[in-house]
């Protein structure tokens, strides 16, 4: 897909990226509908940035750095301190 077709686009927020002991809450995991396998997500997402938009209007952007497991799920770097919990199940767009 070209870029264009992308902008836009909205994707749910999953989670923070976890491991066994930590919470990165600055990492987190987006699933984007027509996304089905982790070479569609390489090739589509990589790169592009997204915007969550909080409940006052403000709006917190984030780059999608990495993909996440097998079924298309990429991670979602945020560095003006990460996504507060009550973005989970929310919808972040492509806007660039």
């Amino acid at each position: 897909m070209s870029s264009e077709i992308l902008l836009g686009r909205q994707g749910r927020i999953v989670n923070y990226r976890m491991s066994k002991k930590i919470i990165h809450p600055r990492f987190s995991i987006l699933q984007f509908p027509g996304i089905e396998t982790r070479e569609d997500a390489g090739r589509e997402l990589l790169g592009h940035v997204v915007a969550w938009e909080t409940p006052t209007g403000k709006s917190i952007r984030g780059k999608i750095t990495r993909l996440h497991g097998r079924n298309g799920a990429v991670c979602a770097h945020f560095k003006d301190g990460g996504l507060p919990g009550q973005a989970f199940g929310t919808f972040v767009k492509i806007i660039r």
